[in-house]
């Protein structure tokens, strides 16, 4: 949503404790790319806004909350899942295979 910016991001989150920054990644043109970053001075306070923003609406969009990760270690934990998920045997259900998949859901 290109209207939210830095300050509502900060305001949004600022219940859950003491926030060190907030920041709403923008383009080259200053259109926001859908995805932010808000750091607290604490874990307890990231996790407790974690749980409870997660799903809300910010603007026109739900909010997809989570601690962030870095770009490698989130691509080999989703590497690791679908391996998983491969790996489990195929269910037969009315004489028809199916297989079941999880994915994460982003913003």
């Amino acid at each position: 949503d290109d209207n939210i910016y830095d300050e509502r991001l900060q305001k949004e989150f600022s219940s859950y404790g003491s926030i060190t920054s907030a920041k709403v990644m923008r383009d080259d043109k200053a259109h926001s790319k859908g995805f932010g970053f808000v750091c607290f001075s604490s874990p307890e306070e990231a996790t407790k806004a974690v749980t409870e923003m997660n799903g809300r609406m910010i603007g026109t969009k739900p909010l997809y909350v989570a601690l962030a990760q870095r770009k490698e270690d989130r691509k080999a934990q989703l590497s690791q899942q679908y391996m998983q998920v491969r790996s489990q045997p195929m269910r037969m259900q009315q004489g028809h295979q199916m297989q079941m998949f999880q994915a994460p859901m982003y913003m």
